[in-house]
């Protein structure tokens, strides 16, 4: 396995897009051989936070599941930057619809993240910004799930090389 950049996409970038890059960073860390290979940034499809920190609430709920990497500021994901990645995962449809509109490199690969645990029903993950605590959590905990089968197929590709 190559170097591997990974991209987490959501509307804003400062919930569901950095809560996933976060938990999938925390995961990787478990394996230097993989965290050394894999490179995790998030973005928004929307310029609407540029420059802000993540909602507080996605960091109580990252701090509550002992997620404490600090993840990065929101950005903007423009075609530059969805192009310097090798797999970009979404959390809607319609971020699938706005990242496959700006993506020129027919190399990387777009993923809805939640066709990682149930493949092709195209779920959406719940947006929680106009939730709780609770709504954050369930978020996290579908991020997780789907960042652990990353890891697992990654693992996989690593033994077979």
């Amino acid at each position: 396995m190559t170097q591997l950049h990974v991209a987490v996409v959501c509307t804003g970038n400062i919930c569901r897009s950095p809560m996933g890059e976060v938990a999938l960073i925390h995961l990787l860390a478990a394996t230097p051989a993989l965290s050394a290979l894999v490179d995790v940034s998030s973005a928004g499809t929307a310029r609407w936070h540029e420059g802000s920190a993540m909602d507080p609430r996605a960091r109580r709920s990252l701090d509550r599941a002992g997620f404490l990497e600090s993840g990065s500021r929101a950005s903007f994901a423009d075609s530059a930057y969805l192009d310097r990645q090798d797999l970009v995962l979404v959390m809607t449809r319609e971020h699938r619809v706005d990242v496959l509109d700006r993506l020129s490199n027919p190399d990387t690969e777009v993923v809805m993240v939640r066709n990682l645990l149930n493949p092709g029903l195209d779920l959406d993950v719940a947006d929680p910004y106009y939730g709780n605590d609770d709504d954050f959590d369930e978020c996290l905990s579908v991020l997780t799930a789907a960042a652990q089968q990353l890891i697992a197929r990654w693992h996989g590709q690593l033994g077979r090389e």
